[in-house]
């Protein structure tokens, strides 16, 4: 039976990436901030188009900024268009806006002047028209005779930018340069903004990823323990590291471009629409076949990134392995096995990284392509709008092309983004699996929650729907009743029917040959693992009713592989208590027979180990996995081959500590060494997940034929 986090998993698109954005909710502050940045800097950049309309007059006619913020003033109160290429001020459009035009009698091909002035479109003329005190003005219409037209109230905004337009040069150099130096300084304003909106996104992608570490780590912590017999730490510590680092590029992309872009995109939109919703709708239609492609791309870049972090995995995986049995080979002299190995994983890994960097690679030119045929039939159909139909002007047209480019430049970043948020979506999708793993039954209620909040359906029948009970301290006995474990996938028990009772404060050994279920039901004793049938009891409460932490305090273990943490001596000793007293970790390695050697190292107890403890013989790491056994001062004590590393004087001084804590403590051995377990109050005989023999040495040479082939064959010597 897999592990969950290793199954396929249906394929959600980008749904894992948006489910993982949670996250980032509780920064909400900080996004807000930042989307407001990229709402100026969108507007900027919008604002930056509009000054295509009095460049083009002033570069193409020698207009001046006055005289062309007084006719499109003027044309906006009358409610009509003027002709741009016009002395006079001929209608070529009735427009909706305030219906002056209509409810005056104008039609589209009038000439306007104002009575008393030479025809044409003077600043003078179209100041009467833009005067916010007029309720109406009179114009002469050519063939027409005079007209009355009521002016509705000029907003503040338009009377605003008439004095704005009032301020800039006539002269048209002076004046350009004017208008470009007040864009230079919006652009220095819009850039400073953008570096907070690019930072602030940064700065919520950080702490939303750091977020989802802390927990995903202490998930983990608290997922049963056969998840790690199946995925090993490689795979683990792969989600952790680089999917959590994908996953912040994604959100850093999100955060920043694709807030930044789509509103560029959409402001440059709404101003194209303005100018002419025509060309603006016909480019549109062109939208979905964009976005096909980007959707194309995406679906096979997710893909291809799931693959290259599954293979990074097994990268780590490989290197964990090969340096952490450096010594086996090289013994071996296995060097160029493992190397072809780590090549043939490197070389999968690379073929999928190249596979991105393709689809990557080939998303931007396609679009480009695209969008170069798509811009040449926009131009052609705003061809036959400005030369046949007339019904563009060539203002409109560069306006509504730069806003299209803006819109396109936005289309081709997010097309980038695109590719990136799937990327990020596999890596969430990789982290979601483990999130969703179980957790262990029996833990505490405040902490039996699933990752989505809701309460936990993963208590058994004894934890789910009951307060669980704080395990008071051993003082009777533990007791083993009809316990049955079978490991997933396996065929046959590896604990089968299993009936003992150990007494507090009594020593039993447990012997057997390899295989026949000792360690595994020392491993039930701590809920490492929860027996199919059968119950453990301590002084009469199933464990399975008590909460873990409440369980495990009771218990200190010493495994065959000695365990090294980074950090000193002393925090080893005194593992998971920062604040224990120097006294009390110096009087367990003293009684471990560890003080001595401890003392011989530079900065004693200060003195700092690397994660596997490489600076120490595998018997003083042994003694010291004792020392910290010793100085929790549980009342049961598992030790599974404790003694399996050291040397024979180690042996013998751990020996003498270990029967000094015989009445202290609740002990369980797991021994092939007769030396060990000689002084046991009981020793138990396992075959095949059952208990075959129990009593002592003597008893056992007598009754179980099973003991004495395994003294006989020198196991027990």
């Amino acid at each position: 039976m897999s592990s969950p986090a290793n199954r396929p998993r249906k394929s959600k698109s980008t749904g894992d990436f948006w489910r993982s954005l949670r996250f980032v909710r509780p920064y909400w502050q900080l996004m807000l901030i930042s989307v407001t940045c990229a709402l100026f800097c969108g507007a900027a950049n919008v604002s930056g188009l509009g000054t295509i309309f009095p460049i083009c007059n002033i570069l193409l006619k020698g207009d001046t900024i006055q005289s062309w913020a007084e006719r499109s003033i003027a044309a906006r109160r009358i409610g009509v268009r003027f002709a741009d290429d016009a002395d006079e001020l001929e209608i070529v459009k009735i427009t909706t806006a305030g219906g002056s035009a209509k409810r005056a009698g104008l039609h589209e091909g009038d000439v306007l002047s104002m009575p008393g002035d030479v025809p044409g479109a003077t600043g003078e003329s179209l100041g009467v028209l833009s005067d916010p005190r007029l309720a109406s003005a009179t114009v002469q219409v050519r063939g027409r005779g005079e007209v009355t037209i009521p002016l509705p109230p000029l907003p503040n905004y338009l009377a605003r930018a008439r004095d704005l337009a009032g301020r800039f040069p006539t002269h048209p150099v002076k004046a350009i340069a004017s208008v470009l130096g007040l864009l230079a300084c919006l652009a220095i304003v819009a850039n400073v903004v953008d570096f907070f909106q690019e930072y602030l996104s940064d700065k919520v992608a950080i702490h939303a990823v750091n977020d989802i570490r802390r927990r995903l780590y202490d998930h983990l912590l608290h997922v049963p323990l056969s998840h790690f017999n199946v995925s090993g730490t490689s795979d683990v510590t792969s989600r952790l590291v680089q999917d959590a680092q994908t996953l912040q590029e994604g959100y850093k992309t999100i955060l920043g471009q694709t807030v930044q872009e789509p509103i560029k995109a959409a402001m440059a939109f709404c101003f194209a629409i303005a100018v002419s919703w025509k060309l603006t709708i016909f480019v549109v239609l062109f939208a979905p076949l964009m976005l096909l492609v980007i959707k194309k791309m995406g679906k096979k870049m997710r893909r291809a990134s799931k693959s290259a972090l599954m293979n990074s995995a097994s990268m780590l995986g490989q290197i964990e392995g090969s340096l952490h049995g450096i010594r086996v080979v090289k013994a071996a002299t296995a060097e160029r096995f493992e190397r072809r190995r780590y090549a043939r994983i490197m070389d999968e890994l690379v073929r999928h990284q190249l596979r991105m960097s393709r689809i990557d690679a080939f998303t931007g030119p396609t679009l480009e392509t695209l969008t170069f045929f798509v811009v040449a039939i926009v131009v052609i159909f705003a061809s036959y709008m400005v030369t046949i139909s007339k019904t563009l002007f060539f203002n409109d047209f560069a306006v509504v092309l730069g806003c299209l480019a803006m819109m396109g430049d936005s289309l081709r970043r997010v097309s980038k983004v695109n590719n990136t948020v799937q990327r990020a979506s596999a890596a969430a999708g990789r982290i979601f699996e483990v999130l969703e793993l179980p957790l262990e039954r029996g833990r505490h209620e405040k902490q039996t929650t699933a990752v989505n909040g809701s309460p936990s359906t993963n208590g058994d029948a004894f934890s789910n729907g009951r307060q669980l009970v704080k395990l008071p301290p051993l003082q009777r006995e533990v007791r083993f009743e009809k316990v049955t474990f079978t490991y997933p996938g396996a065929s046959s028990p590896a604990v089968d029917g299993v009936d003992l009772v150990v007494p507090k404060g009594q020593c039993v050994a447990i012997v057997g040959r390899n295989g026949s279920g000792k360690t595994t039901l020392l491993a039930l004793l701590p809920r490492f693992y929860d027996p199919q049938s059968g119950r453990i009891l301590i002084d009469g409460i199933d464990i399975r009713q008590a909460t873990l932490r409440s369980l495990r305090r009771q218990i200190s273990i010493v495994t065959q592989d000695s365990v090294i943490f980074p950090g000193t001596v002393a925090q080893n000793i005194a593992y998971g208590q920062p604040l224990a007293a120097d006294a009390d970790i110096k009087r367990a390695a003293d009684r471990a027979f560890a003080h001595d050697f401890i003392l011989e190292k530079p900065q004693g107890y200060g003195f700092s180990l690397g994660g596997l403890g490489g600076q120490l013989s595998g018997g003083q790491k042994q003694r010291l996995c004792i020392a910290r056994a010793i100085f929790r001062e549980a009342p049961i004590l598992i030790l599974d081959e404790a003694t399996s590393q050291v040397d024979a004087e180690s042996e013998q001084l751990i020996q003498r500590a270990i029967d000094g804590l015989l009445h202290e403590r609740t002990t369980f051995v797991i021994a092939h060494r007769f030396s060990t377990i000689k002084s046991a109050d009981s020793i138990v005989v396992m075959d095949r997940g059952k208990i075959v023999g129990q009593g002592s040495h003597e008893e056992l040479l007598r009754t179980c034929e099973t003991y004495v082939q395994l003294y006989e064959g020198q196991l027990l010597k």
